[in-house]
């Protein structure tokens, strides 16, 4: 503790031996500095016109944004509703092909079924007898005839 205040001591020593000014000039410069600071800032008026203009730009740019937003979701609805146009009728036309495909189809095989009908004529029946079948009959020659 004896080492800690020969520290303090020393070192308040050493700051009054390199101190630039006197405290009394000192706190005559700063309340000079202060006075000019106060002096820069603008006036109560003027403060107030800033901040005015400032709320104004910003309540503007907020209605532009609103104003853009809404025509953008505008947009995008009527660019849905025409997506669903599109796709109905596409729906539509695809139907209606695959039952033109259907009818064809149809009319083809009827077609077909027709003609095959008219150009098939019966066949006589034959019978069929193979040579080497025993009927237990004598064996025919056909030179003795």
């Amino acid at each position: 503790m004896a080492n800690f205040i020969r520290n303090v001591l020393i070192g308040v020593g050493i700051g009054l031996l390199v101190a630039p000014m006197r405290g009394e000039e000192m706190r005559r410069l700063i309340g000079e500095r202060f006075q000019q600071a106060q002096n820069s800032l603008p006036e109560n008026s003027q403060l107030k016109q800033y901040t005015q203009q400032v709320t104004d730009r910003v309540s503007q740019g907020a209605q532009n944004l609103q104003t853009y937003a809404q025509q953008a979701a505008s947009e995008v609805k009527n660019s849905a509703s025409n997506l669903g146009n599109i796709a109905s009728n596409a729906t539509g036309e695809v139907k209606q092909a695959g039952q033109d495909v259907a009818d064809t189809t149809k009319q083809n095989v009827n077609t077909a079924q027709q003609n095959a009908n008219v150009t098939q004529q019966p066949k006589p029946t034959t019978a069929i007898r193979p040579d080497n079948v025993d009927l237990g009959l004598p064996p025919t020659n056909p030179t003795n005839y």
